[in-house]
């Protein structure tokens, strides 16, 4: 995978250089078609100040200009640092550089340096109940910690806690589904009526686009009953507090059955815990009731969660199934952005349609 065209390899040197103190001797970038949207460039980085010394591997994170504001990222590697505090060893803190901050600035855009967390993202190849109850015992932990932050006024509109407060994520998939239904889908069906090919996809386009058909359909399907489901959750108030809001399978890293790594922060803000139940459990056990059961319990163990925290959780699980396949249509057909696996990205959006069959025959008639 090449480096984006906003990256020098030559800038690259001395960002290691300003937090470590030695050039890199090694860099590899990371092929990442996934979920996780945020813009950053993910850079493995091995670091070996001397022939004798060991050799330190860090990941090195970068965001194009004008991404992420400075105070926000500042905010995070603070949050991160007090969760770390807290004991809350899963989770990768920035490290500062000569200048005493833990960005470097170069070129307009921002970099930190954090070390690599050990294990692999592996749950779905052994899904067993003490990963799962060790997940979410790692997540209460998270949770539980980030209830306590004390964030700058710089960083309080981010990161703030709220006693009671209005869920954003409720108003934000609202306003997504109210989108899509009256205008977007629609947009989709005459692009996909176009044919218009994508590079690099070969044999699996026209798959793709009959995949896509069938994405669109299910979606109207659906789209009206959870749209009144979330409705019903608009002008309630829950307690929120920072959340990581992106916790899915391929950002929680195990060895054996321990928890080593919950990465990629960058999409943290306040938020109800609800919205990290749903994010994560959906994308480990997708409607399997049962074991939602036992994730609850585990969390529970560490940290109070209501029934109702629980019920949200469920209404935004289904409103993510709902619009995640319609946003990688968007990202492929009307952003044309270029995935490097096209397989990859095919048996992501059949998981996609499975659980929107799903949805469509679990959901009671609208009205």
């Amino acid at each position: 995978m090449s480096l984006p065209q906003f990256v020098k390899f030559h800038n690259l040197l001395q960002v290691v250089e300003s937090f470590c103190g030695a050039k890199p001797a090694r860099i590899r970038t990371l092929d990442r078609d996934s979920d996780g949207f945020s813009g950053a460039v993910v850079l493995r980085v091995v670091v070996q100040e001397t022939p004798q010394a060991p050799k330190m591997e860090y990941c090195l994170r970068g965001w194009p200009p004008d991404s992420l504001p400075r105070e926000r990222l500042l905010g995070l590697h603070r949050l991160l640092e007090h969760i770390h505090k807290c004991g809350v060893t899963p989770v990768s803190v920035p490290l500062r550089s000569k200048f005493g901050t833990t960005i470097f600035a170069e070129a307009g855009q921002f970099w930190q340096l954090e070390p690599w967390l050990p294990g692999v993202a592996d749950f779905n190849s052994n899904p067993n109940d003490a990963r799962l109850r060790n997940a979410m015992t790692v997540l209460a932990q998270w949770h539980e910690a980030a209830s306590r932050f004390e964030p700058r006024e710089s960083e309080a509109t981010w990161f703030k806690s709220f006693a009671a407060a209005n869920s954003p994520t409720v108003a934000d998939r609202l306003d997504r589904v109210e989108r899509f239904q009256k205008q977007d889908v629609d947009k989709l069906r005459q692009l996909l009526e176009q044919r218009t090919h994508l590079p690099p996809w070969g044999t699996e386009f026209d798959e793709l686009v009959d995949l896509a058909r069938r994405i669109l359909d299910l979606f109207s399907s659906s789209a009206a009953r959870v749209a009144e489901d979330l409705s019903s959750y608009r002008n309630l108030r829950f307690r929120l507090h920072p959340c990581l809001r992106d916790v899915w399978h391929d950002h929680v890293l195990f060895e054996g059955d321990q928890v080593t790594g919950l990465i990629d922060p960058s999409a943290a803000r306040s938020e109800t815990p609800a919205t990290d139940l749903a994010r994560l459990l959906g994308s480990l056990l997708g409607d399997d009731d049962e074991r939602w059961e036992v994730a609850i319990s585990a969390y529970r163990s560490v940290r109070p969660l209501s029934d109702r925290e629980v019920s949200l959780a469920r209404v935004i699980d289904q409103s993510t199934v709902l619009l995640s396949g319609l946003t990688w249509l968007e990202r492929l057909f009307v952003h044309r952005l270029s995935y490097s696996n096209p397989p990859r990205v095919l048996d992501r959006l059949k998981q996609i349609a499975s659980r929107l069959d799903l949805l469509a025959s679990r959901l009671p008639p609208n009205g």
